[in-house]
């Protein structure tokens, strides 16, 4: 007769091989789950990492109006000085250039004077009734008298100048809404000279001929004096080729808008020039050509 014992009397009979294979197994198939999800994702990444975007060397702005590049501009407006001590002076202001790229640009330009306008400051000096300075000549005194400040005081006859103009900031606004206009702001540096005469020279000697340390109360200075200039500007375009354009520019250069001695070396001569600023403020209309701009691709 056979004895039949229960496997909780004998562990030693009770097998686990099967639940270590079946976890095994799982723990295969997750790992192969898991690489055929990373293959399934990783390998279209990787491609189109490869692959070059169709706007990789597009501009910002296509089809865009070239309003400046490679065009003529000419124009023509008014001008006035803004810092005179003596006369404010009135111009008529022309220029042309030419754009090499859209942002820079070779320019002239010529400001020639139709009117010279007293200040009240001149008047503070010389007017004949109550102006600080003498009538007549005063012994021990190198100030001029009011007939002498009154005919040294300067005047600008012409400003004339070549710049090379940056425009580094070029775009569109609206207003409101409803209008549109393209617009730019420019950097312009160059040479430039200003012609001045005096009001009255008839009576005055030349500045340059008058020996260091001369009592001459007033010289008159005259002539065409170089320097340089530099200015700020923008334009805004009423369509392809007219345009508004408005600029304020500094000209340099040695000058003696009063006549007087300014160095206090006892006469007016011609180590009183010194460098000057004449300021402009100009505003006009420049038309571009050829008429019809340049289209980007």
């Amino acid at each position: 007769m056979t004895i039949q014992r229960s496997t909780k009397d004998m562990p030693m009979l009770t097998t686990t091989q099967p639940k270590i294979v079946s976890h095994a197994r799982k723990t295969h198939t997750a790992r192969l789950s898991l690489l055929v999800a990373l293959a399934v994702t990783g390998l279209p990444l990787a491609a189109q990492a490869q692959r070059k975007s169709p706007l990789a060397d597009a501009p910002a702005v296509r089809k865009r109006y070239e309003l400046r590049q490679t065009r003529l501009e000419f124009g023509a407006g008014f001008a006035s000085t803004v810092n005179q001590d003596f006369y404010h002076t009135m111009l008529v202001n022309v220029k042309a250039g030419f754009h090499f790229t859209d942002w820079l640009a070779l320019s002239a330009f010529g400001d020639f004077a139709v009117a010279n306008v007293g200040t009240g400051f001149r008047g503070t000096l010389v007017d004949s009734n109550g102006g600080s300075l003498p009538d007549a000549p005063e012994a021990g005194h190198y100030a001029p008298t009011k007939e002498q400040a009154a005919a040294a005081m300067q005047k600008i006859t012409n400003i004339l100048g070549v710049t090379f103009d940056v425009s580094p900031f070029t775009g569109k606004y609206s207003l409101f809404g409803k209008l549109f206009a393209s617009y730019d702001f420019y950097i312009s540096v160059g040479g430039a000279a200003i012609t001045v005469k005096p009001n009255d020279g008839a009576g005055l000697v030349d500045c340059g001929s008058v020996p260091a340390g001369s009592p001459v109360a007033a010289c008159k200075v005259e002539g065409l004096k170089p320097g340089g200039t530099l200015g700020l500007g923008f334009h805004t375009f009423f369509n392809n080729f007219v345009a508004l354009d408005v600029s304020f520019r500094d000209v340099i250069a040695k000058l003696n808008p009063s006549g007087r001695d300014v160095d206090g070396h006892g006469g007016a001569n011609s180590s009183d020039l010194t460098w000057t600023n004449t300021w402009l403020a100009t505003v006009g209309l420049v038309l571009y050509f050829p008429t019809h701009p340049g289209v980007s691709f």
